[in-house]
């Protein structure tokens, strides 16, 4: 059994919680439920669970908060529920913290919850995610640092340095300025959601890359483009407008 957490200020979305978990995830015991920040810190500790259920938006103390005042260790997994914004949601994803949007749904909850049974076989403590996210929440989107999973764990860079992602599969190889590549066990398409818009451009369906690090605009039998690094990658032709645009060329 997984030993859980949930705190949320709205008795009702507890209640929701509730039954989505005694209809699909009899797998999870809730030990107990918390109405504040406060009370979900003393119970976290009194109680050391496996997951924690954790509303963001909470008066007197948030989310954030509440798990910048826990001392370490933060040693359990962490589900998200929130109605929050997208910058504060690229945060959750930067940082590979899970969430789940409110009203929350039934499979999706299931689908979460399998995600934690997996973290918790490989003995995967959520600490460093935790304090990655925290620093990431204060921080513009574009100085946030990224977590990316590769076979050992996760590797923290910041968009900056990414040149440009390139799909293999399911996954993805990222291309960092330092002539590293790393391969990581996400699709270009998860991989993408991470990454600041601002400065990031999908040019291919198997190729995204970051603008700051294009050099060269080559045209011939279609549109290539040269990376800082030395590396040609072509643009698709639905994507060439878009790019030319964002780039300030017409």
């Amino acid at each position: 059994m997984i030993s859980t957490i949930i705190i949320d200020d709205e008795l009702h979305c507890i209640q929701t919680l509730l039954k989505n978990i005694e209809l699909h995830c009899p797998q999870v015991k809730v030990i107990t439920t918390c109405q504040s920040g406060k009370e979900g810190i003393d119970a976290i500790k009194k109680h050391n669970p496996d997951l924690v259920f954790l509303d963001v938006e909470m008066p007197e103390m948030n989310g954030f908060e509440m798990l910048d005042k826990m001392s370490a260790p933060r040693d359990f997994q962490l589900i998200f529920t929130t109605t929050y914004d997208q910058f504060v949601l690229r945060a959750m994803r930067a940082s590979a913290i899970d969430y789940l949007m409110k009203p929350i749904d039934g499979p999706e909850l299931a689908q979460a919850i399998e995600r934690v049974e997996k973290q918790l076989r490989n003995n995967n403590a959520e600490n460093h995610r935790i304090v990655n996210l925290i620093s990431n929440s204060d921080l513009d989107e574009d100085d946030q640092r990224i977590a990316l999973p590769d076979r050992h764990g996760y590797i923290f860079v910041s968009p900056a340095e990414i040149c440009y992602c390139k799909a293999e599969g399911a996954y993805t190889h990222v291309y960092l300025t330092n002539e590293r590549k790393i391969l990581i066990s996400k699709a270009l398409g998860e991989t993408e959601i991470m990454l600041p818009p601002r400065t990031f451009e999908r040019i291919h369906h198997s190729s995204i890359v970051n603008l700051a690090h294009i050099r060269q605009l080559k045209k011939g039998d279609g549109l290539f483009i040269i990376m800082s690094n030395g590396d040609s990658l072509s643009v698709a032709r639905s994507k060439k407008d878009h790019l030319l645009s964002r780039l300030g060329v017409k």
